[in-house]
């Protein structure tokens, strides 16, 4: 979870955007809203059948280029979550449920998070009692066991972190190791060792004894160790816990942490010695410049000591040595490298969809600034969290953006931290309850893992040189093509080979790409106020916050639609409530207009009154009109997937026109008719779920030179209708702004934690 550096600042700005933003929206009497349309332990959705069963049935994952597939060739792509703290130590009745639910949603992927987290966590897989932190604690390892057997046997894979928040002890000072240098500092860190492990051998030999014991741990269940086990896809060395941009300062005379600032000036000088770059420069962490080339080196040397243990174990899963959050620039990339594939975080505000990215970045563009040419790319941390006023634009955003560039494993933070009673308040880090996130998950994963949207046509790389990478802030903050490129075409970064690292090599252009060395470009024509996809299957306006997705199989809109009609290429969509996300998935893989099941999700705002639930879910008014087959029912879905008696919709000349009332009590309706084929045990993967082949690859090359201009963004692809004439105007409510402060509260206990 992204800490103290940015998220604190994040939530800031979330906090006073989301009050001002409240009065952009009608005035509310959530009390009168929908309550608990969606379960806590059921799924209004059931799509278990895209996942094959049991998980790991292709044998192990492996990275290939820039994708991952499984040992049989079988192409992988994973819509996840995060199961953390609280939510691992829980019965195997509470298992049993949500494993079983977690695969109805749509997810295929589980990251065990905050496994080790001492502080504040209790229990952990670290048995505390001890006075050290070297000893498993086996009835916790037994709720690991259990979650990850219940987790296979439903098709849903395990991400597996090795270090997140261990809190060392004063018995582990001495060890078969050596003794720990400048254990007083790590102390007054609240015993945490980010930052430190780069500079002490004792802490990164009693890291790796850990990863051993857990790795080697024999699941009581399946009788397979971690390190064996096919449903496990992945690994985290330690989370949130780079050099380039976090903890490299943390070494500094400054800090008072003398031991640690001795260890730190040796290496320093002894970097300059051999590279001839000068001491004072490389020694400056906090500008970018020589420094920034040292502390990729040190991030790099020591993970290479790790990574080789992990081979030594017999690990061959994809391994992410740290990840980029908290936005890191482009100079902490190179390090990051040495991994099976990278890991990004992102956490977002409100109001993304209205973002220009010809001035500004929205969270996928930190995500975007990862993706290094020829690494698979994978997310193990994003949300526009609770009580963010339109979280409910966040899934299908991120799904259909994903989709686009192609990356590969995407994870909610977090599906929950808490234990699975039904809840008595909404919280920030537990989603798992709320119509907002959740409600629209089934959709996000039918687009994502059915390869609903197509990846871009055309893939562009920002190829950067020594002076680019190292001496510059380049960020989505400072680059115009980091922003404007994400929403248009595959977008990806190749780094510089240099001289003062013997392990870096430059970035192989991939093939068909265009190179870009102009980081400031502007991809977006001038006087265009919409980013699209060269698909045409993505378009976003800024102005009027809409986005629209326009497939054979996913068709939707999802922002500021009320009294702007939408037309899609089967749908039109004309909306009374302000705000809200409006989708039409077909279930049978049959393009909507033939499908025979066709899923419509309608989601606006979903309030916890005073942060008490139950939720309770903004009714929608407005009409749809579906242009398909003849011979199809509409049936609401209720909380637990059932169905309810036929409603009355019209069908005239091909079309029929569907009526949402306000006294409409649930989030998703299905159209029935003649079934179409539903895919069987689906890949997990790829662009067909059903299919083992892989997507075509782009093809050609070009060089891009500074006046080449986009053509694919020129012409408005979905139509949009009209401008937004409703005027909202309300003050935030005591109890927005209550939570808010509650929410604000949130993060930064978090952050300590």
């Amino acid at each position: 979870m992204t800490r103290v550096f940015g998220s604190l600042a994040c939530l800031c700005l979330c906090c006073w955007s989301a009050s001002a933003l409240a009065q952009q929206y009608a005035p509310v009497d959530a009390q009168s809203w929908h309550p608990d349309l969606l379960r806590h332990d059921a799924s209004p959705v059931d799509l278990s059948f895209l996942n094959h069963k049991p998980a790991g049935l292709h044998g192990k994952l492996r990275a290939v280029a820039d994708r991952l597939e499984f040992a049989d060739g079988t192409p992988a792509r994973f819509w996840g979550g995060n199961l953390a703290a609280y939510a691992l130590f829980v019965t195997d009745a509470q298992i049993d449920v949500q494993a079983q639910r977690i695969a109805k949603l749509g997810f295929n992927l589980m990251r065990i998070h905050h496994h080790d987290s001492m502080g504040w966590v209790d229990p952990t897989v670290i048995d505390k009692s001890r006075a050290d932190s070297r000893h498993l604690d086996l009835a916790a390892m037994d709720r690991i066991d259990y979650w990850i057997k219940a987790l296979k046997e439903n098709g849903v894979y395990v991400w597996l972190d090795l270090h997140v928040g261990r809190k060392f002890k004063s018995g582990d000072v001495d060890s078969e190791y050596g003794t720990i240098p400048g254990f007083a500092e790590i102390e007054r860190a609240d015993a945490e060792i980010k930052g430190f492990c780069y500079f002490n051998d004792p802490v990164r030999e009693l890291m790796k004894e850990f990863n051993q014991k857990y790795l080697e741990h024999v699941n009581a269940y399946t009788q397979v160790a971690y390190k064996d086990e096919p449903a496990v896809m992945g690994l985290l060395i330690t989370n949130e816990n780079d050099l380039t941009h976090h903890f490299g300062n943390l070494m500094l005379a400054d800090k008072n942490n003398p031991v640690h600032n001795a260890i730190f000036q040796a290496r320093v000088n002894a970097f300059a010695d051999d590279t001839g770059l000068s001491a004072n420069q490389v020694g400056r962490t906090w500008e970018p410049g020589p420094s920034k080339i040292f502390l990729n080196d040190q991030e790099y040397q020591f993970n290479a000591n790790l990574l080789q243990h992990l081979a030594g174990l017999g690990v061959t899963v994809p391994i992410a040595t740290t990840n980029t959050w908290g936005n890191n620039p482009v100079f902490s990339l190179p390090a990051l490298t040495q991994g099976g594939l990278i890991d990004a975080h992102a956490y977002g505000q409100p109001e993304a969809l209205s973002t220009n990215p010809r001035t500004d970045y929205n969270y996928l563009n930190w995500i975007g600034a990862a993706q290094v040419a020829g690494k698979p790319l994978s997310v193990t941390e994003w949300n526009v969290p609770y009580p963010a006023i339109d979280r409910f634009t966040a899934p299908l955003y991120v799904a259909s953006v994903a989709a686009l560039q192609g990356w590969d494993a995407i994870m909610l933070y977090n599906y929950s931290q808490r234990s699975f009673e039904s809840p008595s308040q909404a919280t920030t880090w537990s989603t798992f309850p709320d119509a907002a996130i959740t409600g629209v998950m089934p959709a996000a994963a039918l687009l994502f893992r059915m390869g609903h949207v197509r990846q871009a046509e055309q893939t562009f790389c920002l190829q950067l040189n020594r002076e680019q990478t190292y001496f510059t802030k380049i960020d989505p903050s400072s680059s115009a093509a980091l922003r404007s490129l994400l929403e248009m075409h595959r977008l990806t970064v190749c780094l510089p080979n240099v001289p003062e690292l013997s392990w870096d090599s430059a970035t192989e252009l991939p093939a068909g790409a265009v190179a870009l060395t102009d980081p400031d470009r502007d991809f977006i024509p001038a006087g265009q106020d919409f980013v699209a996809a060269d698909t045409g299957e993505l378009r976003r306006d800024w102005v009027q916050g809409i986005q629209t997705i326009d497939t054979d199989l996913t068709q939707a809109a999802h922002g500021w639609l009320g009294g702007r009609p939408i037309e899609l290429s089967n749908i039109s969509i004309t909306l009374d409530t302000a705000k809200a996300v409006l989708a039409f998935s077909s279930l049978d893989g049959l393009p909507l207009g033939t499908s025979g099941r066709v899923l419509i999700t309608a989601v606006a705002q979903v309030a916890a009154v005073n942060n008490q639930t139950p939720f309770r879910s903004e009714p929608i008014s407005g009409s749809l009109r579906y242009r398909g087959q003849a011979g199809l029912e509409l049936v609401a879905l209720g909380p637990d997937g059932s169905a309810g008696a036929a409603l009355a919709m019209e069908y005239n000349d091909g079309t029929y026109t569907i009526t949402l009332s306000s006294d409409l009590a649930t989030h998703w309706l299905e159209l029935r008719g003649e079934p179409g084929t539903i895919p069987d045990g689906g890949t997990d993967a790829g662009p067909d779920a059903g299919s083992d082949e892989n997507p075509d690859a782009d093809a050609g090359t070009d060089k891009l030179d500074g006046n080449t201009s986009s053509d694919a963004n020129t012409e408005p692809s979905p139509r949009i209708v009209g401008r937004f004439g409703c005027s909202h105007h309300s003050p935030a409510s005591s109890g927005q702004l209550l939570i808010l402060l509650m929410a604000m509260w949130m993060f930064w206990y978090r952050s300590r934690n």
